[in-house]
Parts: structure tokens; sequence; C-alpha cells
């Protein structure tokens, strides 16, 4: 009895009616499969492309006398940063920098960042920040945090692919 199944079946197969039908694929299936595939990646694509991609450095920071009596809310002043693991090429544009101490966070801007270090491995920036609370970090060593905007994640995805 099971061989005669066996046999059925496989005469069922080898019909070809049976076979056109099995070895067919749907156009209509790949050709949705196919658009839902390219939908997603032009998903993927945006979403890359819509992202901001932030670096982050961070390091320790002397903040030396801080210039005359001023009555402005900001000051222009120099400082020396000392970069932890790794450091920024260059900066192209004015680059946001948070000041981390006992007494609080003052958040600054860095407009210029000089490329010589001297022989402690510290860099002199010179940054726009609020004038009362870096009063309380005079004359002091303290942590800070950079962060530089650097296009899309897309864009670095791309650059560091191909090496540009």
């Amino acid at each position: 009895m099971e061989e005669r199944q066996k046999q059925e079946r496989s005469f069922e197969l080898r019909s070809e009616k049976v076979r056109s039908i099995v070895g067919q694929i749907p156009s209509s299936l790949v050709r949705y499969g196919i658009s839902a595939i390219g939908v997603v990646l032009l998903c993927l694509f945006a979403v890359a492309y819509f992202l901001p991609y932030k670096q982050v450095y961070s390091g320790t920071a002397v903040i030396h006398g801080i210039p005359g009596d001023q009555k402005v809310d900001a000051t222009e002043m120099t400082v020396l940063l000392k970069f932890g693991e790794k450091r920024p090429n260059i900066l192209t544009e004015e680059a946001s920098i948070d000041f981390q101490s006992a007494s609080g966070v003052v958040n600054g801007r860095i407009l210029s960042l000089s490329i010589e270090r001297d022989t402690l491995g510290r860099q002199e920036a010179l940054c726009r920040l609020p004038l009362q609370p870096m009063r309380k970090m005079e004359h002091r060593e303290v942590d800070f945090l950079l962060s530089l905007q650097s296009g899309n994640l897309l864009s670095r995805f791309f650059s560091e692919f191909f090496g540009e």
C-alpha cells in the first residue's frame, strides 16, 4: 500500500502540468518582493541622511585668569585643552564645549583651536564663555566635553568606507 502511494506521488510530480506549476515563480511575488526590499533600503538611506553625526572629545582644561573687569555677559578667553584618547584634526566651524567642575557646568563655544601643542600635550583654544559662571572656575583644572557636528551619518559612512 505504501509503495503504491509513493508511486502515485512520483507519478504526479512527473506529469507535465505539475512540473509547469511547481517550476514557475509567480511574477507578482517577485515584483512585490523586490519593491519591498527597495523601499526598505530607501528608508534606511533616508534615515542615515537625516541623522546628524556628532563627534565628542573629552579631556582636561586649564583655565587661567579671566581678563580684567568686564561688564558684559560673555567673554572671549584662551584656555589650555589636553585631550584624552582622541583629538580633533581641525575645527572647521564653531564647536560647542562644556566645562564641568564641582561648582557646575559651563557651556560655551570654541572659536579657534591651535594645532601646536606644548610640552605637556596641551593646545590653546580661544573660547566664548559666559563670564559669571567662569569666575568660579578661574585658576583651576576642570574636565571638558567638546562636541563637533560633522555632517550626517550617511556621508560619514561613505567617507570611511571609500577612504576619502
